[in-house]
């Protein structure tokens, strides 16, 4: 656009000497053979002609065509002008977070590569602090999204006041990046508590006094990295160390995180390769009526057995695919699978899959969800999408038009994990489920502690107030089958029902109990 511009203007430089030097040679000659007194004899000889009218005619279309022209010409400057602010703004928003208006990982990028590429003077050489904020879900969970929003502001206020001549970037979510200038930061770890402390004084939020921790990590560039991006990527570790270590924790990188770097580099080239590979697989859990013990349904759950063999857990895997932007692919690769196996069981099981929370902020997964049931063949009544409390609070406002979609194209909608979090009551005014999931954690202690037996009594009988069914995760004993169908809930899952199998496993329980089920209608 800027060399769109440029050309424009001298295009029109040009033409403004070109017409100029026109102008001028034609009055030049008017005035040799004094043309204007030799037309206005020429006019009053031939009176008859009307030659004044036409050339007063002439004169008055010329003028108009002037304004005309003027007046287009103006025009087009203010779309050019539109078109370069247009620009400017598209720019700008690639490379800034809306939010804190701060730099986004894009312009960190793009930085880190310019500083990578120029030569190595001496002097030169840069800390890098990894930022990531303690307590900002339950901050997000008991104020709400807004809340959330502005304290990421005031972070990014303190942050700017803090290093006024660094560079500090809004990675997403909570986590933030300062790279500064090694010859302003005398003592790293020092200025890292300053940045815990700044961090951690009380903000006002909608009347109230609430406050947040941090988490730094920080490494150093070149002594420590060949490059600013491994710089960053060391800093990165030596925060998630500084994370298990409690709040408000400073943690400098050394080379016995490497290791660490190492392993989680392999495993994200591994992951790759897996989901492009196929070897990440759905397994299927039961899903069974309490009442009657019939089977119900499945819900599916990814397990990646590696080439050679080794079971690499979900818990490790999900969150890696999540932050390295493979979980879609992985997903509807998935689902895609599971539809396909789904088919072949009778018609009235039904298939539960779950959703992460990157991809509940995504508008389009409703449409993505409806292309892969109708490439399938599949029912989406008999699909339900399990959504954890945590994936809602992101992005509430999409959430809900995604929730919206998908209710709209008939699929059921539970909520997983239910009393985990702080959101519970307020997620469940604001969205519309169709099932709530007790939390294993309630399951495996209730029948022992009075308290969890109320609050597993609470939520079977928030499920029934609200018209939906309660579904209770981890049953691994027949007195918890027993007691939680006392209290009123519909459906169970755990290993005293089945642990997750392959496929043609399912089909064979099915099979089973199917027989069951026949044999015992024929003794009835």
């Amino acid at each position: 656009m800027h060399k769109l511009s440029q050309t424009f203007r001298t295009t029109e430089f040009v033409e403004l000497v070109v017409l100029g030097a026109g102008a001028l040679a034609m009055w030049w000659w008017f005035h040799t053979v004094d043309a204007f007194d030799w037309l206005v004899d020429f006019m009053r000889a031939h009176e008859s002609w009307e030659l004044d009218e036409i050339f007063s005619a002439v004169i008055l279309a010329g003028i108009c065509g002037f304004i005309y022209a003027a007046r287009r010409h103006s025009a087009a400057r203010e779309e050019l002008k539109r078109r370069n602010e247009a620009e400017s703004n598209v720019t700008w928003l690639a490379q800034n977070d809306t939010l804190t208006k701060l730099p986004n990982r894009r312009f960190f990028e793009d930085f880190a590569r310019r500083i990578d590429d120029r030569p190595t003077e001496s002097g030169d050489g840069f800390v890098v602090f990894a930022i990531d904020l303690d307590g900002f879900k339950n901050l997000n969970d008991l104020h709400g999204h807004t809340s959330g929003d502005e304290m990421l502001r005031t972070v990014a206020q303190r942050l700017e006041k803090l290093f006024p001549n660094e560079l500090v970037v809004r990675l997403g979510g909570d986590e933030f990046v300062v790279v500064a200038a090694a010859a302003a930061v005398a003592d790293p770890e020092a200025t890292g508590r300053r940045i815990c402390e700044t961090l951690a004084e009380p903000v006002q939020i909608a009347g109230a006094y609430t406050e947040v921790g941090a988490s730094v990590g920080y490494a150093n560039y070149p002594a420590q990295s060949e490059s600013l991006a491994e710089a960053a990527h060391c800093a990165d570790i030596a925060m998630y160390v500084a994370k298990r270590g409690g709040r408000n924790d400073v943690v400098a990188y050394d080379e016995d995180m490497r290791d660490l770097l190492v392993k989680r580099t392999q495993m994200e080239l591994a992951l790759r390769e897996a989901v492009r590979t196929d070897l990440i697989q759905p397994n299927y859990q039961p899903l069974v009526n309490l009442r009657n013990g019939e089977l119900v349904g499945f819900e599916a759950l990814a397990r990646w057995s590696m080439s050679d063999g080794t079971l690499v857990s979900a818990a490790e895997f999900i969150p890696l695919a999540d932050a390295t932007g493979l979980i879609t692919e992985l997903s509807e690769k998935l689902l895609t699978r599971a539809c396909t196996d789904a088919l072949q069981w009778p018609a009235d099981l039904k298939l539960a899959f779950n959703l992460s929370p990157s991809q509940l902020a995504d508008p389009l997964i409703g449409l993505r969800i409806v292309k892969i049931l109708a490439k399938v063949g599949f029912p989406a009544s008999r699909l339900e999408l399990e959504i954890t409390e945590g994936a809602l609070i992101h992005d509430t406002d999409t959430a809900v038009k995604v929730l919206e979609d998908l209710h709209a194209a008939g699929i059921r909608i539970a909520l997983d994990d239910f009393g985990t979090g702080y959101s519970s009551l307020s997620q469940l005014s604001k969205f519309q489920f169709d099932r709530i999931k007790i939390d294993r954690s309630f399951v495996s202690a209730f029948e022992g502690d009075s308290k969890q037996r109320k609050i597993v009594r609470a939520i079977i009988t928030l499920g029934a107030g609200l018209g939906v069914s309660t579904t209770a995760e981890g049953i691994e004993k027949e007195s918890q089958r027993t007691s939680l169908r006392t209290l009123g809930c519909q459906h169970g899952q755990g290993y005293l029902f089945g642990r997750a199998m392959a496929a043609h496993e399912a089909l064979s329980l099915i099979e089973v109990r199917g027989s069951d089920k026949a044999l015992r209608s024929r003794s009835g």
